[in-house]
């Protein structure tokens, strides 16, 4: 385990223990959503039916990170460029040691770094327009098509982000800045089917191979999430929380996709960025490079025995990412680093294939 030294606790003759902490506001408002929708829906032929639609969310007083105790970009130590370089404890406090041998008590006064006040200030947009074509099962098919167009929006760095974005905002001083796209997925596609197919009923011996079986598809495709693109480090010297690299990359004017590009090598041009100027933020938007779409097939092959009145033996067969579509992760996002624009991993494994058997009773 760890050793760590006695805590020294407020300012005195010895070096004492700077504190970090995340604080709540004890008066925020409640998080909240609105949603409105509306829908055009035809039926064609009793089994087939066609729905557009919009659907449209807002969210209101959503939980942000706000670190309150950022110094301003510049040389030298942080720690006396914070706007609170110590904090006190109320009045009537009483201090005991926790713990054997517990902390050194010298005043009620110590030196803060990091303050992290998590406060419901934050709001979301999301529009989407949509497409619906739905065959119930009729003459062995059934199948759900869905094309969605849609826009997501933020104000706030996300929690647990998909696009490996900081939790934290660069500038704590210009939260406005920190509009951009969400988890924004601009277009999507999904189909699913299930078909019954057809047993070959020339001759009794076709009859049984070919009756029984059953064809199952899944098919996603969708465009590419946004990320932002950053400085690996603290860069403007600010203070930033352990792990978290917000400070963001300067734009050269240059085009961000051009000949070459979208490709693992090169997903985006680089000189399209540059590093800041140290003791400086970057200017470039939140979120506003998209990576590479994704695509997947799956399907499934099965047939049923029928043993007895009971009991039936079926065997399946599957296949996962059946293309074999190579889908490229998320590129590397550090405008200061080697690899700054290259992929290293795919977002799905490759093509896998399933045999499987199952006795019912």
């Amino acid at each position: 385990m760890p050793n760590f030294g006695t805590a020294v606790l407020g300012n005195g003759s010895l070096k004492p223990t700077t504190v970090s902490f995340t604080a709540f506001d004890p008066n925020a408002p409640a998080q909240y959503v609105q949603q409105w929708n509306t829908q055009l829906e035809k039926s064609f032929s009793g089994n087939t039916s066609l729905a557009v639609g919009y659907l449209g969310a807002r969210g209101f007083h959503l939980q942000r990170a706000h670190l309150i105790n950022n110094a301003p970009p510049g040389p030298g130590p942080i720690g006396p460029r914070r706007p609170f370089p110590t904090i006190s404890f109320v009045n009537g406090t009483v201090l005991t040691p926790s713990s054997d041998p517990g902390a050194i008590i010298q005043s009620q006064t110590l030196p803060v770094s990091t303050i992290n006040r998590l406060e419901d200030t934050a709001q979301s947009w999301y529009d989407a327009a949509y497409v619906n074509v739905r065959r119930r099962y009729s003459h062995g098919l059934s199948f759900l098509a869905n094309y969605t167009f849609a826009k997501t929006l933020t104000n706030a760095p996300d929690f647990r982000s998909a696009m490996d974005e900081s939790a934290i905002p660069q500038n704590n001083n210009d939260l406005a800045a920190e509009k951009g796209p969400g988890c924004d997925v601009r277009h999507r596609f999904a189909l699913s089917s299930v078909f019954d197919i057809p047993a070959y009923a020339s001759y009794t011996w076709t009859r049984m191979i070919t009756e029984h079986w059953h064809f199952s598809t899944i098919y996603q495709a969708q465009s590419g999430m946004p990320l932002t693109i950053s400085v690996f480090g603290d860069t403007a010297n600010s203070g930033t929380v352990l792990g978290e690299n917000p400070i963001r990359a300067n734009v050269t004017g240059q085009p961000v996709f051009g000949a070459g590009t979208r490709t693992a090598n090169e997903w985006f041009n680089p000189a399209a960025f540059s590093t800041p100027a140290a003791y400086t933020f970057g200017d470039v938007g939140r979120n506003s490079v998209y990576g590479p779409p994704m695509q997947t097939l799956d399907f499934a092959l099965a047939r049923t025995f029928r043993l007895t009145e009971t009991a039936s033996f079926q065997f399946r067969g599957e296949a996962f990412n059946a293309l074999n579509k190579v889908n490229f992760g998320t590129p590397n996002r550090y405008v200061n680093t080697p690899q700054f624009g290259t992929i290293t991993m795919a977002m799905t494994p490759g093509r896998e294939i399933q045999l499987s058997a199952r006795l019912s009773f």
